[in-house]
């Protein structure tokens, strides 16, 4: 079950407290406190899983070691009563994994504190329950120093005064004759609106990774109030209380909680008892709807219904298991369609069409990729063929440049023409791929196309998923427009009959009234004449006996065909 909790509280020097020893305490480490000349060791506490110092980018290294930081806090505070830092605690979510709930609290004080130049000691604890019957406890721990560290490399002032003025803008002075004013943060984060903001973004923070995960849970910042929720709210209860607990040792608090939360139960199950009838009938209303306005898996659901129980059964056994065997491909087909649509979040006709938009984005850049490795490949294959054609005419060409008459030279050449005037095509074209050496590079050639076909099998290996995805949505979509065409014209068929018998009984009532009285008047004449009736009947049953002996017949002939046909064919 998805929880929500976000409190923060004040380290003070006034109530006795440390922020060295918080320190210390959140990260399970051993801090030395130079205010107070003491060490503080919490090295053997159990369940601390992560801890870290985020900081702005002005601030110094130094301040990344844990031990640096709150020693420079406690030292720059002079007050014996003054608040040394923020301490929140927030509650963590058991459906996410450990790595995703460290994630998700580096990225929260990340965009939330430090983005506002707060300095954050992060420590992330487990919370591993002791007893079975008890959920674990997950939560993070954030440490932030009241006295804001300021971009020129020193600590800066945590109030500054805002004198009150009269209307000619003058300071007001008190009995004592001094200045009236009042203290005002420099920061701002001590604001009552920047906490229930911080609240509501850590709120849409989990429920954004809820909905990433495809998790159904859901938390909620607002009290059961402002939700319009008529609970109670659990009374927090704080590490010694939840200490206390586990060991067995009964709370006033957790005694309270306990009731609290069985009360909550009671009245939850109560209230939902009594939804039950309005409920039921929103459910009736809403499948009215649906019914006049399929969704997209209705559509597919119509459309396999009809494939699947349209057939008529088969007198042959082996062509009725072929058959059950293609209803049973049907249905494997539709569970993996409405898979695909629920696992994509795709509901209607335009999210299947804005899919399909998006594979075929990702199918033709690939496919435009592999087309540009090709053509390098091919004019490579090009050059090495020229290559093979140098070789292979160098001896022509020794020939004929070996000709001194100009006569046998052209009589050569004429001779030779196509394989001379290709030679030297290749020699001017491998002149323009030639090395710093003057050599053709055909070892590098070589290693090239070697790695082009590497890339082109990757791509096309990368490639595959997309394009067999494409074709099953596309078949997808193919089927629900089938199923929504089939359903329009079977209600446009269904209300053209209406109107046409509607339209007829306007048009000729006439027509009607005579047919009903003709009705009548044959009715009243079968009375009249038994006799006939009886003898019409008895034709029709003796056509009806002869049209059945006729058909066992041709029926019996059938087989005996068949019986002879299979004997000649196992022969």
């Amino acid at each position: 079950m998805a929880l929500y909790h976000f409190s923060v509280k004040q380290v003070s020097r006034g109530k006795g407290q440390t922020v060295v020893n918080s320190a210390a305490y959140i990260s399970g480490q051993k801090l030395y406190n130079d205010y107070y000349g003491q060490t503080h060791d919490y090295t053997k506490k159990s369940g601390v899983v992560f801890a870290e110092i985020l900081t702005p980018e002005y601030v110094p290294e130094r301040l990344t070691d844990r031990e640096t930081l709150w020693n420079e806090v406690e030292k720059v505070e002079k007050s014996k009563r003054a608040q040394l830092a923020y301490s929140f605690d927030i509650a963590l979510q058991n459906e996410l994994t450990l790595d995703e709930n460290i994630e998700l609290a580096r990225a929260f004080c990340r965009e939330q504190f430090v983005a506002r130049g707060m300095i954050v000691d992060l420590a992330v604890h487990e919370g591993k329950s002791k007893n079975e019957d008890e959920p674990d406890n997950p939560h993070f721990h954030v440490l932030a120093p009241i006295r804001p560290f300021t971009e020129k490399g020193s600590w800066g002032n945590k109030q500054k005064r805002e004198y009150v003025l009269d209307e000619d803008g003058n300071r007001i002075k008190d009995a004592k004759g001094k200045d009236i004013f009042n203290a005002v943060s420099t920061t701002g984060w001590n604001d009552p609106e920047l906490l229930k903001e911080w609240r509501r973004a850590w709120t849409e923070k989990v429920n954004e990774k809820f909905r990433e995960c495809h998790i159904a849970a859901r938390i909620d910042h607002r009290s059961y109030k402002e939700q319009g929720i008529d609970l109670i709210p659990t009374i927090h209860e704080g590490y010694e209380v939840r200490a206390m607990e586990k060991k067995g040792i009964k709370t006033i608090i957790g005694e309270l909680n306990r009731a609290i939360r069985q009360f909550n139960q009671m009245f939850i199950s109560l209230k939902e008892s009594i939804q039950w009838m309005k409920t039921a009938y929103e459910e009736m209303k809403s499948e009215l709807d649906r019914r006049q306005n399929p969704t997209l898996l209705e559509s597919l659901q119509d459309y396999y219904d009809k494939k699947t129980q349209g057939r008529p059964p088969l007198p042959n056994f082996y062509a009725e298991m072929k058959r059950k065997g293609k209803n049973l491909s049907n249905l494997q087909e539709f569970a993996k369609s409405i898979s695909y649509l629920q696992t994509h979040q795709i509901e209607t006709m335009d999210d299947l069409q804005e899919r399909i938009d998006e594979l075929n984005d990702v199918v033709s850049v690939s496919k435009k990729e592999i087309s540009e490795k090709r053509e390098q490949l091919k004019k490579l294959e090009n050059l090495e063929k020229m290559v093979e054609v140098i070789k292979t005419n160098q001896p022509l060409i020794d020939e004929y440049n070996h000709f001194y008459f100009q006569k046998r030279r052209e009589k050569y050449y004429q001779q030779h023409k196509k394989e001379i005037n290709y030679y030297r095509k290749c020699e001017r074209e491998l002149k323009q791929h030639l090395d710093k050496n003057g050599k053709v590079p055909t070892a590098r050639w070589k290693r090239e196309k070697e790695e082009l076909q590497a890339v082109i099998e990757e791509l096309k290996a990368d490639n595959q998923p997309y394009q067999e995805e494409l074709a099953f949505v596309k078949k997808v979509q193919s089927c629900a427009d089938i199923a929504r065409r089939d359903r329009e014209m079977a209600e446009a068929d269904t209300s053209g009959r209406s109107e046409e018998k509607k339209e007829k009984q306007t048009k000729f009532p006439a027509f009607h009234a005579v047919q009903t009285e003709d009705i009548f008047e044959e009715n009243g004449k079968a009375e009249q004449q038994p006799e006939q009736k009886s003898e019409k009947k008895t034709s029709l049953l003796r056509k009806l006996d002869e049209k059945k002996k006729e058909c066992a017949e041709r029926d019996a002939k059938q087989q005996v065909v068949k019986k002879k046909r299979n004997h000649e064919m196992n022969l």
